[in-house]
């Protein structure tokens, strides 16, 4: 099968893309053909269908005046991605789309080219952001629900986007735009919830549940048995992720200090002004490639999360598991799918309730089973698995030509309170 995978980043920024990338392969390994469509970067991985990329827009610091406008348009609308993806389609001439991220850096746009064609769509849901200005649905340390049937001005007058009446207003119009054109629910034959939580709260904002799919992310690669606390001569709690103030960080570096018995160490890329230099008990790694991520996580004791986001998935949840690792971190979005008290983890409903959990754990109070809580992941997140559940996705909408039914599965998933 010919399948065009669709991401606004074509290089491992964050656990979206990873998914992404990690899904690309998956799917070759299965003899599919893959094709990419994305946005230009220098850290995209190289490949032979970047000549259909779009040009490099953004909104931070680092972009041009003009790359920001342009970027600015394509929440709306954009020739150039509508041309190119066209190009591609006619060389490629795919069975099946699947589609992550295209707002912003893409544009919504292409998915009405794309359906033009008849060729079926299937999206997996990587955040909130088809239903909502607010990505995230987070503001202020809360879920943020007052968007909700289809009032999507309060995020205007919220200020929901970066505390900016500018931008959340962008966000809000561009919101208002695309739900009006039904570019997203006319156009996605399927759309892949790799939550219960996630598919619950797509269905409530008026998502027809009939097109809905939950099918969770898997763990890519295979580990190895792997020992608990003795394989780390000082033993450290490892964190990877965005190091942003919007992933809790500050909470985990007030939570580790002074702690005794535990360090933290922390893997990813600083997004904002977060400081970790001279931090007690603290170690910034830096941005970790994956064979070096890998050799921290087999060494940690444990992983840990300050994470309060409503996560549609939780990835470094299952990808600590799958390394024997039990993970730590607030009860939020969903986590609790993932983690089970006291068998391959714990989460906290406060951050003194982590910090009790984690000192417990340095103490050598809370004991967890490395191997069995390996094998259980890699029995409920299994890639062959995945690959039969979405391959029979494609091949349904494929053989179709349209949807005609929807592949559903009921997952066990454990949670938690």
């Amino acid at each position: 099968m010919k399948i065009l995978e669709i991401n606004k980043f074509c290089y491992p920024k964050r656990g979206a893309e990873k998914h992404f990338l990690d899904v690309a392969r998956l799917l070759e390994s299965q003899g599919h053909q893959v094709a990419f469509f994305s946005m230009h970067h220098e850290k995209n991985i190289d490949t032979p269908w970047k000549e259909y990329f779009v040009s490099k827009v953004g909104y931070t610091g680092e972009y041009t005046l003009f790359e920001k406008i342009k970027g600015a348009l394509r929440m709306f609308h954009s020739f150039e991605a509508k041309r190119k993806i066209n190009a591609l389609l006619d060389d490629f001439r795919p069975d099946v789309v699947h589609v992550h991220n295209v707002y912003h850096q893409l544009s919504p746009a292409i998915l009405f080219e794309i359906k033009k064609r008849g060729i079926p769509i299937v999206m997996t849901v990587h955040d909130f952001k088809i239903v909502s200005p607010n990505h995230s649905l987070y503001l202020d340390g809360k879920f943020y629900d007052r968007c909700k049937g289809g009032k999507y001005y309060r995020c205007f007058l919220d200020k929901c986007v970066k505390d900016s009446y500018v931008k959340s207003l962008l966000a809000t119009l561009e919101t208002y735009w695309h739900e009006m054109l039904g570019t997203y629910r006319k156009n996605v034959d399927v759309f892949i919830a790799p939550s219960v939580f996630v598919r619950n709260i797509l269905v409530e904002r008026g998502i027809d549940e009939g097109k809905v799919t939950v099918l969770p992310h898997f763990i890519s690669g295979e580990t190895g048995p792997t020992l608990l606390r003795e394989s780390a001569q000082k033993p450290y709690a490892l964190y990877v992720g965005a190091v942003s103030n919007n992933k809790g960080i500050g909470d985990l570096l007030d939570i580790f200090k002074g702690m005794k018995g535990l360090r933290l160490l922390v893997a990813g890329a600083v997004e904002d002004e977060t400081e970790l230099d001279g931090i007690d008990n603290v170690e910034y790694l830096g941005f970790l490639n994956r064979s070096q991520l890998d050799s921290f996580m087999e060494k940690a004791s444990c992983v840990v999360s300050g994470s309060r986001l409503p996560e549609t998935f939780g990835l470094i949840a299952t990808e600590a598991s799958s390394f024997g690792k039990p993970f730590f971190g607030f009860a939020a979005g969903a986590f609790g799918e993932i983690i089970e008290n006291g068998k391959n983890g714990f989460l906290s409903h406060d951050a003194e309730g982590l910090r009790e959990t984690l000192t417990a754990f340095s103490k050598g109070e809370m004991c967890f089973d490395a191997e069995k809580i390996r094998k259980e992941a890699q029995e409920k997140f299994n890639a062959g698995a995945y690959a039969e559940k979405i391959g029979k996705i494609f091949s349904e909408l494929s053989l179709s030509g349209k949807r005609k039914t929807v592949f559903q599965e009921k997952f066990q998933v454990s949670g938690s309170d």
